[in-house]
């Protein structure tokens, strides 16, 4: 059709519709986005490391009750001697310590030989449990410690004869934490025209350590014996001081005794038992008992 006859026909109305567009698609919506809820402010931080006092508190507590007691103090003494003794027990969390004092002392009476022994001897009985329902079993540890002197003049002699423990569950017919201490004399019958001779204890043994133990009652057994002895006519005299104070026995102190003025503080037989976890648990902690003073403060001098 040519173009003139489709302008005519358009002016009668009768030129074929112009064919219809595709409508447009449909504006683009965007799409949601999902907002995460509002979390605690203690879940965004991360938690802080454990302390020491937080992990003691997860540790296991294992306590010491202190049951029967037998203790027998004797001293022996003949002539211008003097013997004292002095036992203390105490029971704290994961530990018990004892303590066993001894003291002996003796001066030449008029040619006659002094003598004076000392025995101290503990039965201690007591009962551990745990405050973790379970466990059952426990590791052990005896530390141990003999703290003090044994000194003479003359012809005198001081000595330790015996300082020894053993600690076992009742019953059993074995012991297996045991410790026992060198013995020492210093002077003797022969040396009477001896200057003064003196040794000091202050070196402990190394620890004993048990293996797995189980809970329940155990009994301690601890002997401590010390002796002194002087005869002949010149000054002899000699002193066994393993206790942080004796009100006779240091008295008797001579000016230029050996270890004169030397602290007493922590003086005698020192028996501590303490108790760790089997493996798997937190490791106790132990707390050091308080240090055991002596009343008399004492100037230290030039021996």
């Amino acid at each position: 059709m040519t173009f003139s006859a489709l302008l005519a026909l358009g002016w009668l109305g009768l030129a074929p519709a112009p064919p219809e567009l595709a409508p447009p698609p449909p504006a683009l919506t965007p799409a949601a986005v999902a907002v995460p809820a509002p979390s605690d402010a203690n879940d965004a931080v991360p938690s802080p490391p454990s302390t020491d006092s937080e992990a003691e508190a997860k540790a296991p507590t294992f306590t010491f009750t202190l049951g029967g007691k037998c203790e027998n103090i004797a001293p022996s003494t003949h002539g211008d001697a003097k013997g004292d003794g002095k036992v203390e027990v105490e029971a704290g969390d994961n530990q018990v310590k004892a303590v066993l004092g001894a003291a002996a002392g003796a001066n030449v009476f008029i040619g006659v030989e002094s003598t004076a022994t000392e025995s101290v001897h503990l039965v201690q009985e007591f009962e551990i449990s745990c405050s973790d329902a379970s466990i059952s079993q426990v590791y052990l540890t005896l530390e141990s410690n003999l703290l003090g002197f044994v000194r003479s003049k003359h012809k005198a002699s001081a000595g330790v004869r015996l300082a020894s423990a053993t600690i076992a569950p009742v019953g059993w017919a074995t012991t297996p934490l045991a410790v026992s201490y060198p013995t020492v004399c210093v002077g003797g019958p022969n040396g009477c025209n001896g200057g003064p001779k003196g040794y000091k204890y202050e070196t402990p043994l190394e620890p004993v350590k048990s293996p797995l133990m189980p809970l329940g009652r155990y009994v301690l057994h601890a002997t401590f014996v010390v002796s002194a002895s002087a005869g002949g006519l010149r000054d002899a005299h000699s002193t066994a001081i393993f206790m942080t104070e004796s009100e006779d026995l240091d008295a008797w102190e001579r000016e230029h005794d050996p270890f004169k003025g030397d602290s007493h503080d922590d003086f005698g037989f020192t028996l501590t038992l303490k108790a760790d976890a089997p493996p798997g648990f937190p490791a106790v902690t132990h707390r050091k008992m308080p240090k055991r003073v002596s009343s008399r403060p004492r100037a230290r001098q030039t021996h």
